[in-house]
């Protein structure tokens, strides 16, 4: 969601007088933020999609968050004791991002209710999205994270058919498993008629079926 949804022309024009967010532009693999950096901002994406990775001492990466369009990095650390961030960022496609600084975002809270119930809204949904990766991290088995990954899209979404724009690599480092692993895991999925599965585009064909495997 954006911050500033249900706002009318004449509030924007009047908020925005004297805050102009940053824009910045990334390629394909670039570095958005790195770890362990300060937190400034907060950054709202424009077009494209970024994914949040840790790097681990044995060469291995687990991707712990991947960013969409109309979504935000760095509103959980806008209050924190130490807002650095706590994985690094990564452009997956064409990014544009727009910042803006804690105090301006601070000043038009105080100025707007609905500025203050967005990000709290977001915040929320910010919270939902951690909680919901640490659950799908505690299944023990290859094919219940998978599972539980596509009945979350399907939650999301409302829709049993939806596109889930990452590639499978990126998909398997999310869910900490190797991308053979996933690859083996989707097929028996296809194969027992529980899901249908072309690229980025997945089709939950029993709801039923896939629900056993939570």
């Amino acid at each position: 969601m954006n911050l500033f949804d249900n706002l009318s022309i004449e509030e924007k024009e009047m908020l925005f007088d004297n805050v102009e967010p940053v824009i910045r532009k990334y390629h394909k693999g670039d570095t958005v933020f790195y770890e362990g950096d300060e937190c400034d901002y907060i950054a709202y994406v424009n077009e494209g999609t970024i994914v949040a990775k840790q790097s681990f001492s044995d060469g291995h990466d687990n991707i712990i968050r991947i960013i969409n369009k109309d979504e935000y990095i760095g509103i959980n650390l806008m209050y924190s004791s130490t807002p650095k961030y706590k994985a690094s960022f990564y452009a997956d496609t064409e990014v544009t991002i727009s910042l803006y600084s804690f105090n301006d975002l601070l000043m038009l809270m105080k100025a707007s209710t609905v500025i203050l119930k967005n990000f709290l809204r977001a915040l929320s949904d910010s919270a939902i999205s951690l909680s919901d990766h640490i659950k799908l991290l505690t299944h023990k088995t290859i094919r219940g994270k998978i599972c539980y990954l596509l009945y979350n899209e399907y939650l999301k979404t409302g829709k049993l058919a939806f596109t889930i724009d990452t590639t499978k690599t990126d998909l398997a480092a999310l869910l900490n498993i190797e991308r053979p692993s996933l690859s083996f895991e989707m097929k028996k999925l296809q194969d027992e008629g529980i899901i249908d599965n072309k690229n980025k585009d997945y089709k939950i064909l029993s709801l039923d079926k896939l629900m056993k495997e939570l």
